[in-house]
C-alpha cells in the first residue's frame, strides 16, 4: 500500500468521523444533526374526515414541509395507501401499524426501518421506526380506561429508557389520551370540559377516572414523564411566555378544533380547549431543539381534523 494512498484513507476515515458524529467525554458517540429537521404529528380524525379534508391536508402538509410526520386515525387506511398518500407531500418512505381499523402511520424523506408494531396490550398500539438516525415511536393511547392507560404508558416508559439506555436518540410522539401536569393551571379552569366528562366520568370505577375531586389526574404522563422525556411545546412556551395569562395558555390547547359541533365558535372552543397531542423528546435531542408549538394557524386547521397538528423543529442549539 502506498503512501499516498495510506493518506486518502485516513482522509477518508476522518471525513466519515465528522458527519456522523463526535466522542464525547466518556468515549460515546454524540448525536448531531447536519441539516435542520422538522417534525410533524397530526391526529387526522377517522382518516381525514373519510376523505372530506385530505387535499386541504396536503396542501398545508406541503405549506410546512415537515422531513417526518407521524400520524393517527388513518382509519381505514393500508400502508399502500399512506405510501401512495405521503408521496403528495415529499416522502418517499411511510409505514403503517397494521392494515385496518384505527390506524397509525410514519412518513419520511429518508428511508424508515421499522423496528417493532406493538399491538398486544394496548387499546391502538405503537409503531417503533429509526430514520434520520432517530428512534420515533407513534402512539395512540386508549381513551377510555385509566388505568389501562398506564398499563400502556409503563410499557412506553420502559421502552423508551431501554432505547435511551443505549445511548440512542427518541421522538415518542402521539395522541395520548392524557394530561400532562405541567398543563394543571389552566386545565383546571375548564369548566365546561369537566362538565361534560364528569357523568360518563362517575360511572366508572374510581380507579378508572380521569376526574377526581374536580380535578385531573396526571399519572398517565407523570409515567410516561418518567422516561425521561422533554415536553417540546411545554418547553418552547415556558422560554417564550413568562406570565402567562389564561387567554395565552389556552393556546396550548391541541383539541377540539372548531369542526366539532359543540364547539364551532371561538368562545365556545375556549372552555373545551385540552392539550393531549404531544412530541416528546429525549434530553440530549431536546437540546438540539429550536421550535416547537401546537399549530393553530391558518383557519383550514379548522377543517382538516378535530385535533390540531403538533410540530417541534430541530438543529443547532
Amino acid at each position: 500500500m502506498t503512501r499516498s494512498y495510506l493518506r486518502i484513507l485516513i482522509m477518508i476515515f476522518m471525513v466519515t468521523s465528522v458527519l456522523h458524529g463526535r466522542k464525547d467525554s466518556l468515549g460515546q458517540e454524540s448525536f448531531q444533526l447536519h441539516r435542520p429537521l422538522t417534525v410533524l404529528n397530526y391526529n387526522v380524525f377517522n382518516g381525514f374526515r373519510g376523505g372530506k379534508s385530505f387535499k386541504e391536508a396536503v396542501k398545508w402538509t406541503n405549506s410546512i414541509a415537515p422531513d417526518i410526520a407521524g400520524w393517527q386515525e388513518l382509519v381505514g387506511w393500508n400502508e399502500q395507501r399512506l405510501q401512495e398518500a405521503a408521496r403528495q407531500w415529499n416522502h418517499p418512505y411511510a409505514v403503517t401499524l397494521k392494515g385496518r381499523g384505527y390506524n397509525i402511520g410514519l412518513s419520511s424523506r429518508k428511508e424508515i426501518e421499522v423496528i417493532n408494531r406493538k399491538t398486544m396490550g394496548f387499546w391502538h398500539g405503537y409503531l417503533h421506526c429509526r430514520t434520520y438516525g432517530i428512534d420515533i415511536i407513534v402512539c395512540h393511547l386508549w381513551p377510555g380506561s385509566r388505568r389501562e392507560q398506564i398499563k400502556e404508558a409503563a410499557q412506553l416508559c420502559e421502552l423508551v429508557q431501554k432505547l435511551a439506555g443505549e445511548g440512542k436518540q427518541v421522538i415518542l410522539m402521539g395522541d395520548f389520551n392524557a394530561h400532562i401536569k405541567s398543563d394543571a393551571n389552566w386545565l383546571n379552569k375548564q369548566r365546561a370540559l369537566i362538565e361534560r366528562r364528569l357523568p360518563s366520568d362517575r360511572k366508572k370505577p374510581l380507579e378508572d377516572r380521569f376526574i377526581v375531586d374536580n380535578q385531573w389526574n396526571f399519572d398517565v404522563m407523570d409515567k410516561i414523564m418518567e422516561a425521561p422525556l422533554t415536553d417540546l411545546v411545554g418547553m418552547n412556551f415556558a422560554r417564550r411566555v413568562k406570565s402567562p395569562t389564561y387567554q395565552q395558555l389556552v393556546q396550548l390547547g391541541s383539541f377540539p378544533t372548531r369542526v366539532l359541533n359543540h364547539v364551532n365558535t371561538e368562545a365556545l372552543q375556549r372552555g373545551f380547549l385540552e392539550r393531549i397531542d404531544f412530541i416528546l423528546a429525549t434530553p440530549e435531542l431536546s437540546k438540539l431543539n429550536t421550535e416547537a408549538q401546537i399549530v393553530r394557524e391558518p383557519d383550514v386547521l379548522e377543517r382538516i381534523s378535530d385535533h390540531y397538528p403538533v410540530i417541534a423543529k430541530f438543529g443547532k442549539p
